[in-house]
């Protein structure tokens, strides 16, 4: 029995995001003529809705636990459904803003098969999108008296969206250069990964029942970016890469904290398990995120470790990377600024908690002063910019950080 069936949106939203795709992701007709080259036994690709098995037809979690889930929109009353609504629209601006994202450096790829990858990417967020769309177009109770027709409002703003518009931060990012693809799959993918997998028991039905196959789609976004981000590592160490050590975790840098700061206020997210939305607190996750990147970075450094030394195990070289990180001195033959730092969670951090956001942490989590007192802002930045991608300096992006960070010194709301 398949794992799941499938249905198209009605007309005009189905006919929206297919012209949305051509003007967005035209190369999609060139992904789909060589999909069997690159993907060969993967099913062709396909937009569609997929609608996958849930675990249970009562809500898990919250408030109502023990109750059937919410079949429609109109069940949810107040708060809920407008939270359930803000859900799902954030959801579908990170796969239409990944698309977008991605096409800026696509053809800098280092060579077809990463370049089809993440064709690939864009393809299953594209359809992502068009689940979300299916999510608020199938169930006509979105529609309230007095509300107006909140599905079809909500579907139109997003196809308006442009890069810096979407809902969260790390979607509003222009990328540089083709290394962004790959660090944005392996860090943001995860968050997404992360995302997917806590709303599997959303008790608004529909939306539980999308989750099953976008995480299982999400699971080759994030391997691509895992796999080429620790191939990108190994060409370093043999001197054949694009890509130095140090411009390396530059952009690890940049985009870790975009990644803490999607699980939201690390103390908040007990609404959304209390509305029985998610499975886990934002803290509980984001916790476990941590641990998750730094397990990422680990098998990469190790992958650097055996290309220096070929014939070394797994086991080996993890030692060796525990050696290094625990004393800083160079061990078979791979030294201290050789291999790839996880960032503290203080660093370069614009939302979450009070203590750190808009503050000058540095790389190690440490509060750097001057005369007793944390530097001034334009001394930061100063700092940041020895630690961030060059080109991400000169971004829109970069320069609204600024902006607020010295707004916020200022003791000025924004």
């Amino acid at each position: 029995m398949a794992a799941f069936t499938t249905d198209v949106l009605k007309p005009r939203f189905h006919s929206a995001i297919v012209d949305w795709g051509k003007k967005n992701f035209p190369e999609m007709e060139l992904l789909e003529k060589n999909w069997s080259t690159y993907f060969q036994g993967q099913p062709q690709f396909a937009l569609y809705a997929k609608i996958g098995k849930i675990k249970s037809d009562l809500i898990e979690y919250g408030k109502f636990a023990g109750r059937p889930k919410f079949e429609k929109a109109g069940e949810m009353a107040g708060n809920m459904f407008f939270s359930a609504k803000d859900i799902i629209k954030a959801q579908c601006s990170t796969e239409f803003g990944s698309v977008q994202q991605h096409r800026i450096s696509l053809e800098q790829a280092t060579g077809d098969e990463a370049k089809y990858c993440v064709m690939r990417i864009m393809a299953e967020e594209l359809r992502h999108a068009y689940q979300m769309f299916w999510v608020l177009d199938h169930d006509s109770t979105w529609k309230k008296l007095g509300m107006g027709d909140v599905a079809a409002e909500t579907m139109d703003e997003l196809l308006a969206m442009k890069t810096g518009e979407h809902v969260l931060d790390a979607f509003n990012i222009e990328f540089t250069h083709f290394i962004d693809n790959i660090v944005f799959g392996a860090l943001i993918d995860l968050v997404g990964k992360y995302q997917l997998d806590m709303q599997k028991v959303f008790s608004y039905a529909p939306m539980a029942r999308s989750m099953p196959p976008m995480f299982s789609e999400e699971g080759f976004h994030l391997g691509t970016g895992k796999r080429f981000l620790r191939e990108y590592a190994t060409d370093a160490a043999g001197g054949k890469g694009r890509w130095s050590f140090p411009e390396i975790q530059k952009v690890i840098n940049q985009w870790y904290p975009r990644g803490l700061e999607m699980f939201g206020n690390e103390h908040g997210g007990t609404t959304t398990v209390e509305f029985g939305f998610k499975d886990k607190t934002n803290g509980v996750a984001q916790g476990e995120y941590i641990e998750e990147v730094r397990q990422i970075l680990e098998h990469v450094n190790m992958g650097i470790v055996q290309a220096r030394n070929p014939k070394m195990s797994p086991p080996d070289a993890r030692k060796v990377i525990n050696e290094i990180l625990a004393t800083g001195d160079k061990v078979e033959s791979v030294g201290a600024d050789e291999i790839i730092y996880l960032p503290s969670n203080k660093f370069y951090r614009r939302r979450g908690l009070p203590e750190y956001v808009f503050k000058p942490f540095d790389m190690r989590g440490e509060l750097i002063t001057e005369s007793g007192k944390p530097i001034a802002a334009d001394s930061y930045f100063a700092y940041l910019e020895t630690q961030l991608p060059g080109k991400y300096l000169k971004t829109a992006d970069f320069e609204k950080f600024k902006t607020h960070y010295k707004k916020t010194e200022a003791g000025e709301t924004w």
